[in-house]
C-alpha cells in the first residue's frame, strides 16, 4: 500500500496500473484511458501523509487486507479518507484488488484509531 500511495504522490501512474490486480474492474478499461484519468487525479492533489493502521495476512483464498488513513488535499481543501484495501498475489507480486473508503467525518473518534475489526461497514 505504501508504494501505491507514493506512486500517487510522485505521479507514477504506470506503476499504479502495474500494481492493479487483473480482476480489478478498471483493468477492463483501455490502459491509456485509465492512465489519463489517474494522471489528472494525481496532478490535482497533494498526498502529504499515509498512516497504515492495520493489516491482515492472506486468508485461505489468498486475500490480504490493509487499513490506512490517507491525508489528501485538492487545491488546499482536505479530501482525506480511510480505506480498507484488498490485495491478492498474482504470482508476481501483490496487486490492488478493491477497496472500501469512509470519510473521517463518518468515523467515531480519530480515524487513525480504527482497526480492521472496527472499520465501519
Amino acid at each position: 500500500m505504501r508504494s501505491r500511495y507514493s506512486a500517487f504522490a510522485l505521479r507514477e501512474v504506470a506503476y499504479l496500473w502495474k500494481t492493479l490486480h487483473p480482476d480489478h474492474p478498471d483493468r477492463a478499461r483501455p490502459q491509456e484511458e485509465y492512465l489519463r484519468g489517474l494522471r489528472a487525479y494525481a496532478q490535482g492533489h497533494q498526498f502529504p501523509k499515509l498512516v497504515v493502521m492495520d493489516r491482515k495476512a492472506p486468508d485461505e483464498s489468498g486475500l490480504a487486507q490493509v487499513l490506512f488513513f490517507a491525508k489528501v488535499f485538492e487545491k488546499g481543501k482536505e479530501q482525506s479518507f480511510v480505506e480498507r484495501s484488498d490485495f491478492r498475489h498474482d504470482g508476481t507480486g501483490w496487486r490492488y484488488l478493491s477497496g472500501v473508503t469512509v470519510l473521517p467525518k463518518d468515523v467515531k473518534g480519530p480515524p487513525e484509531a480504527l482497526t480492521l475489526a472496527t472499520f465501519p461497514e
